[in-house]
């Protein structure tokens, strides 16, 4: 009967603080991709295989495998790479919710022998290999393609473990590998997959220790960017403040000076010099006021003043001849000419 390791964990909850790819899985796209027919038939012809560690399609530089790959090597060397399955997938679901439920056959040899042996001394979890969008940790992650999950030291998401974490004790290397020689694996292979299993995984460890450092580098950045922007932002909050105190202060000058002027300037008028005026017309304006103030009205003749002032006007007014004596050559030239009517 072979042996089948169950395995919960929710999109939301990746479980890790300090490491981890801090990806943000867009839950429509996963879960159209775990019901895409593609996924139901790889499901039902138990062709979604796993293998020990990511390492074999990261080196092929594709997510499913042939049973023999020829992989071109930087010396310009060709290296044959036969891909033995450790697990198949035989269950795949997600919710609403976000929560994901797979279950991993454990295939008859040796890569399987050695992730029953692992998940056993509780070392190392799954983690799926999907196809599509890797958004980081700053984007959005959509997925568009499912081949499997792997057996891996570091599982993205730290509770896609066939075991609780939380009871496990620290399993040393040589109790994983009395546990995975006794599950039928010789010795040498059995140190040989778990050397190459290591290795993986600290390139791995490397690979994030690295993205945290660049994304380290750009929260400086941003963080930088903000405070300029708040600096900015609060300059700009300075200078409306300002520009509004002094606004006012312009606004009680005009009014003040409107009020002490000789010269009656309706509301509407005063309203409109406050509006319109700028740096020019504002000191214009207030000269005006100024002048206005100094000049002595008791010397023109206006409405309302005292009878010595009407005096003075007519004094200064033309003067109208008196009319010519009657009789005279000069009153017979001032007639009005009428129609004469008589008997």
């Amino acid at each position: 009967m072979p042996e089948i390791i169950k395995c919960n964990f929710n999109l939301f909850d990746e479980g890790r603080k300090y490491s981890g790819h801090h990806r943000n899985y867009l839950l429509e796209s996963t879960i159209k991709t775990c019901y895409a027919p593609a996924t139901r038939e790889g499901l039902r012809q138990r062709e979604l295989f796993g293998y020990l560690g990511h390492g074999r399609r990261q080196i092929a530089g594709k997510m499913r495998l042939g049973e023999v790959e020829a992989v071109k090597l930087p010396d310009g060397s060709t290296l044959i790479m036969e891909n033995v399955p450790s697990n198949v997938t035989v269950f795949f679901e997600i919710a609403k919710d976000g929560n994901v439920e797979h279950h991993q056959e454990i295939i008859e040899s040796d890569p399987g022998r050695v992730v029953l042996g692992l998940n056993r001394s509780r070392v190392g979890g799954f983690s799926w290999a999907a196809r599509g969008v890797d958004g980081g940790p700053l984007g959005a992650t959509r997925m568009n393609g499912f081949e499997g999950f792997d057996y891996v030291m570091n599982p993205g998401f730290s509770a896609n473990r066939g075991y609780i974490l939380e009871d496990a004790e620290t399993a040393t290397q040589e109790m994983i590998l009395e546990s995975i020689c006794k599950l039928g694996v010789a010795e040498p292979d059995a140190e040989k997959f778990l050397r190459h299993w290591v290795a993986s995984a600290q390139v791995r460890a490397l690979e994030l220790e690295e993205q945290l450092e660049q994304a380290a580098i750009y929260e400086d950045s941003l963080r930088e960017e903000m405070e300029k922007h708040s600096q900015k932002i609060a300059e700009l909050e300075s200078a409306v403040t300002a520009g509004q105190s002094l606004a006012e202060a312009r606004r009680q000058i005009i009014l003040e000076s409107a009020a002490r002027s000789v010269i009656v300037v309706p509301e509407n008028v005063v309203e409109a010099m406050i509006s319109m005026a700028n740096e020019q017309d504002f000191h214009t304006m207030v000269g005006f006021f100024e002048s206005a103030g100094k000049v002595d009205l008791s010397r023109y003749p206006l409405p309302g003043q005292n009878n010595q002032t009407e005096s003075l006007a007519k004094q200064l007014s033309p003067l109208k001849p008196e009319p010519p004596e009657y009789g005279t050559a000069a009153a017979g030239y001032d007639f009005e000419e009428k129609e004469i009517f008589g008997s």
